[in-house]
C-alpha cells in the first residue's frame, strides 16, 4: 500500500514538472507587447555654470513600443540630482520627459550624473547621463 501511494506521489510530481512545452511566460514576454522607452538624447552636455546654481534638464523620449509606458520610478547617481517623472501612463506613440534637477553647490569642477529609470519595459531600466562643468563663482 505504502509503495503505491509514493509510486502516485511521484507520478503527480513527474505531470506537474513536465509543462506543456512553452517557455515560462513566453506569452507574456513577447516584445511586440510591451511599451519602449526611446529616449531623444539619452546623453546631454549642460555646459558650465557657476557653482550654487540649479540646473533643470528635461529628457525627452517617446514610447515606440506597443503598450501603455509606466515609469514607476527614477533614482539618480548623487543626491545633488533629483529626477522627477511624469505621472500615468504614456500611450504607445506619445511624448512625454524626465524632469532632471542638478544642484551645483560644492561640486566645481567636471560632473557626469546619471538617472536610473524603472519602467514596465524590458529591459526594466534605462539609463540617461549628463555632464556638466561647475565653475568657481567669481
Amino acid at each position: 500500500m505504502k509503495s503505491k501511494l509514493v509510486l502516485a506521489f511521484m507520478g503527480l510530481l513527474s505531470l506537474s514538472s513536465c509543462g506543456d512545452g512553452k517557455k515560462e511566460g513566453s506569452a507574456s514576454e513577447d516584445p511586440t507587447k510591451f511599451p519602449i522607452l526611446k529616449f531623444n538624447q539619452p546623453e546631454a552636455d549642460l555646459g558650465k555654470v557657476t557653482e550654487g546654481d540649479t540646473l533643470l534638464h528635461r529628457f525627452a523620449f517617446k514610447n515606440t513600443g506597443n503598450a501603455p509606458l509606466v515609469i514607476q520610478s527614477a533614482s539618480a547617481s548623487c543626491g545633488c540630482t533629483v529626477p522627477v517623472i511624469p505621472k500615468g501612463a504614456i500611450a504607445p506613440g506619445d511624448t512625454s520627459s524626465l524632469l532632471v534637477k542638478f544642484n551645483s553647490k560644492n561640486k566645481v569642477g567636471a560632473n557626469t550624473k546619471t538617472v536610473t529609470v524603472m519602467a514596465n519595459t524590458k529591459p526594466e531600466t534605462t539609463t540617461v547621463a549628463f555632464k556638466v562643468e561647475v565653475l568657481e563663482p567669481k
